[in-house]
């Protein structure tokens, strides 16, 4: 292997590390902090509200105590100056899904889920004692009295000080995992009351002298993985947590979906409760442009030879300027036919002056020319002429009419380039940055181009249309809903890509809609309402809100769009622009009859779904068909 290809592969594999779970030991050594770090590290509660990719499990193992030592440099004497112990759970689906059935009551399970939080958390805090033991070379001296009351908690008798209770625990916490399945056959157990083990062991250990001031937090990693009764045991103890430890819950985007404790009356609420921390309204477009170039340069700083030279995100991935892409969408014939229209139409006096505009600006005037059903030497007389009202309707609407360029022909119909758009597909999602910058970075090499020289335009193109196919695919193999979904961006992306090269005679780039009022139909609007709160949790859609709605699951309270990643697979406008209405049946039938229901949606917005699928849909043609 050659220098060059040495490096390729560096750098294609820190790019190609986008997900946490990939990451491995390579976490933290390619931690990049956000600016909301710093808000974290607080003794209060935190939820942290992000969609899949936006980074909630690299932030959280940010906080564990082997990310702090990580981001430490390993350094073992700063481990006694930590304010606080970060202690890692990932919420496993499968175990948790464990304490439900018809075995036994509601009542009883809640019962023995609180015992298993209160075994996990216990053999958690253990765990990290015996970290420590070893780590800093001095035994956690704690009460026996203290140990005898924790164990008194859990009925375990005394084998020991803190190592062989951590043995006994472990064991005890495997024993009862094993016992779930047959929860019915076996004899009853004895179990703990919700929360006594974890306040009685927080209070022992951080009453050592070597833990003492301290807090432990409890890191929570994809809590929409419980279920609804699950979030309310959780809801209590982060409610009533003593000051020995704190919360840190990562959540997607909805999948909080009980707020109540096991009181029905009692309500978990920010900020009194928790500080609530929305990745993607901390992330506005200049922070994440910040958060996303240092983390980019760092991976690529990591990934590159010694020596190599490396381009600023704004080198690597240059855009084009709406009259320069206008250039490359219009081919040879058409700038031919676009001089030819002029040169019949405008008078001699006027004719070179007309023949001089750029393409794209020529273009344009007819455009305007037809929408406004007059001549175009009238369009262009008044562009010749300074005339403010064409300038105006020139900035308004030039964009749009890029995606009428090439309306049925095959290749590239509208370019999605440059850095700058590239954050913009992201909507504040990292690991969509990182999946486009590797692809884009597979297809320049694959066209033979250099680690050290610009990624073109096209390269840049094709690579987003492939992210946005390989997150449509991903959508499907969801265990919930996952078909259903792929339908509903099958048939929205066919609505918004017809009017979109279709833009004369209504409003310019349509990409979101509302969802409004009507009579209730057999549960449709209910149906409605889960379909759209599933699409946002896996960010199928994203949605927003002028003004902050009263209640955030209030479905109808926002507007929703097709997550900009997938606009450049179906040849939409990316940009937050404007709407249409669909009622809960026109949602729905999207799904279960998307051939009517497209021409129904496209006919309500004054079109017809004519011309061929885009290049890259043909892959759904029966579904269209």
């Amino acid at each position: 292997m050659n220098e060059q290809d040495e490096s390729v592969a560096k750098i294609s594999g820190v790019l190609g590390l986008y997900k946490a779970e990939w990451l491995n030991a390579d976490l933290f050594n390619l931690f990049t902090e956000p600016g909301y770090f710093s808000d974290l590290k607080t003794p209060r509660p935190c939820v942290l509200i992000g969609g899949r990719g936006a980074g909630k499990t690299t932030v959280l193992r940010g906080l564990s105590y082997q990310g702090q030592f990580a981001l430490s440099d390993g350094r073992k004497n700063a481990i006694r100056d930590w304010p606080f112990f970060g202690l890692y759970v990932r919420v496993n689906t499968s175990r948790v899904a464990a304490f439900r059935g018809p075995e036994l009551s509601m009542e009883r399970w809640q019962a023995y889920f609180s015992h298993y939080i209160n075994l996990l958390f216990c053999s958690q805090m253990l765990e990290f004692v015996a970290w420590y033991e070893s780590q800093v070379g001095e035994s956690v001296s704690v009460s026996s009295q203290g140990l005898s009351q924790f164990r008194a908690t859990l009925n375990l008798p005394d084998l020991g000080g803190l190592s062989k209770l951590a043995d006994q625990l472990q064991i005890e916490f495997l024993n009862f995992e094993a016992s779930i399945n047959t929860v019915a056959d076996a004899p009853a157990r004895s179990l703990s009351m919700q929360g006594a083990p974890i306040d009685a062991l927080a209070r022992v250990l951080l009453g050592s002298k070597q833990l003492k001031g301290k807090q432990f937090y409890f890191l929570i990693d994809e809590f929409e993985n419980f279920e609804d009764y699950q979030q309310r045991v959780l809801n209590t103890i982060i409610k009533h947590a003593t000051s020995d430890y704190t919360f840190k819950v990562g959540v997607r985007e909805l999948g909080w979906r009980e707020r109540s404790t096991l009181n029905s009356n009692e309500q978990l609420t920010s900020p009194a409760d928790y500080a609530r921390i929305s990745i993607s309204e901390v992330f506005d477009e200049s922070k994440f442009k910040i958060f996303a170039q240092k983390v980019l340069s760092d991976r690529l700083r990591k990934g590159a030879s010694e020596g190599s030279k490396l381009l600023p995100p704004t080198e690597m991935f240059p855009g084009y300027s709406g009259l320069e892409e206008a250039d490359q969408l219009l081919d040879g014939a058409e700038k031919s036919r676009l001089r030819s229209l002029l040169q019949a139409n405008m008078p001699p006096e006027r004719m070179v002056d007309a023949l001089s505009l750029a393409p794209g600006i020529q273009y344009f005037l007819e455009y305007t020319a037809k929408a406004k059903q007059v001549s175009i030497s009238e369009v262009a007389g008044l562009w010749l002429d300074g005339d403010s009202a064409i300038k105006n309707s020139f900035n308004n609407y030039f964009h749009a009419s890029l995606y009428a360029i090439r309306t049925g022909k095959r290749g590239i119909r509208k370019y999605y380039c440059g850095w700058d758009e590239f954050l913009s597909l992201c909507e504040g999602n990292i690991r969509y940055l990182l999946e486009l910058v590797h692809a884009a970075f597979k297809v320049h090499i694959e066209s033979g181009g250099a680690p050290d020289q610009p990624i073109s335009q096209k390269a840049q193109t094709e690579a987003a249309q492939a992210v946005g196919r390989k997150n449509l695919s991903e959508l499907e193999g969801l265990s919930v809903d996952g078909a259903r979904l792929t339908k509903l961006l099958l048939s929205l992306g066919r609505v918004f890509q017809v009017l979109a090269e279709s833009p004369s005679g209504h409003a310019p780039e349509v990409n979101q809609f509302h969802l409004r009022e009507e009579a209730a139909i057999d549960g449709l609007d209910d149906k409605a309402t889960e379909l759209l709160k599933q699409a946002v949790m896996h960010l199928a859609l994203v949605r927003f809100s002028g003004s902050k709605p009263l209640d955030e699951r209030d479905t109808r309270a926002y507007d929703y769009m097709i997550h900009p990643i997938f606009a450049p697979f179906f040849v939409f406008s990316h940009r937050k622009k404007r709407k249409i209405q669909l009622t809960s049946t026109q949602l729905i039938n999207l799904i279960d009859k998307p051939r009517d229901a497209i021409k129904e949606t496209l006919e309500k917005n004054n079109r017809a779904e004519v011309g061929e699928l885009p290049d890259q849909l043909h892959l759904f043609g029966d579904y269209y068909a």
